[in-house]
């Protein structure tokens, strides 16, 4: 089995922030908050080791304006909001309903890539513009430059295995928001990452079609009846130590 569906089914943002800044890779500055509305049969007693009233001056002042909100658990770009202030941000938590959700600083990027990672030792790179239309945000060139690139692509190419050894992803993508030279990760958790062809473009589709076939077969050889064929993340194995 490709990619560990026990641990997919417990993997949410947040808590992969928190393990990726306990790795030292760089991150937006993130705050979780409560869902705007109280889940189901729960009460107004349900939450009493919640600091209530949340200190908003101390967020705000600590992500910053403009930012980002999104689900701690979401993806595919649903119920993600850009928020200009605090009032464009409490009026659009209110339309979360019980979505648990994330707010993070703004990367300004002069540079963003979508990496594909498999095996946890296959890396592709890819230049990414997460602003255009989807059938073209892979129509777009690297900015840096140079040497400046150079060490970039390698800064990137080790951080994605880092993350992924110890996420226990075999297949999956991240993406980096480059500002100042330095890539911050906005999102690793894509086990079940975009390849059709119309959208990624002939080249990534023929590298990761390549790299995915090596895989599953790679995978096949190794296996071993009665034995725990599925992968599991550095920070599961040694937590179990």
């Amino acid at each position: 089995v490709i990619n560990n569906p026990f641990w997919w089914s417990a993997d949410e943002k947040f808590f992969n922030n928190a393990l990726m800044t306990k790795l030292g890779i760089p991150l937006p500055k993130t705050v979780l908050l409560p869902s705007n509305d109280r889940p189901t049969n729960t009460t107004e007693t349900s939450f009493r080791n919640l600091k209530f009233p949340h200190d908003w001056d101390y967020i705000f002042n600590y992500i910053g304006f403009p930012a980002y909100m999104k689900p701690h658990d979401g993806g595919g770009w649903r119920n993600v909001y850009r928020v200009e202030n605090a009032e464009d941000l409490w009026n659009k938590l209110g339309e979360t309903e019980q979505l648990v959700m994330m707010v993070q600083e703004e990367i300004v990027f002069e540079d963003y890539y979508r990496v594909y990672c498999l095996g946890k030792k296959y890396v592709h790179i890819m230049p990414y513009e997460p602003r255009n239309p989807h059938h073209l945000r892979y129509a777009t060139t690297h900015k840096t430059e140079g040497e400046a690139r150079e060490k970039l692509l390698k800064t990137i190419h080790d951080y994605t295995i880092k993350m992924n050894e110890a996420l226990g992803y075999d297949f999956n993508t991240v993406e980096f928001a480059v500002r100042d030279g330095i890539p911050y990760a906005i999102d690793f958790c894509n086990p079940a990452p975009d390849a059709d062809r119309n959208s990624v473009g002939e080249e990534n589709f023929q590298w990761i079609i390549e790299h995915a076939a090596k895989l599953a077969i790679e995978k096949a050889k190794e296996f071993e009846p009665g034995k725990p064929n599925i992968s599991w993340g550095n920070f599961v194995k040694d937590s179990i130590k």
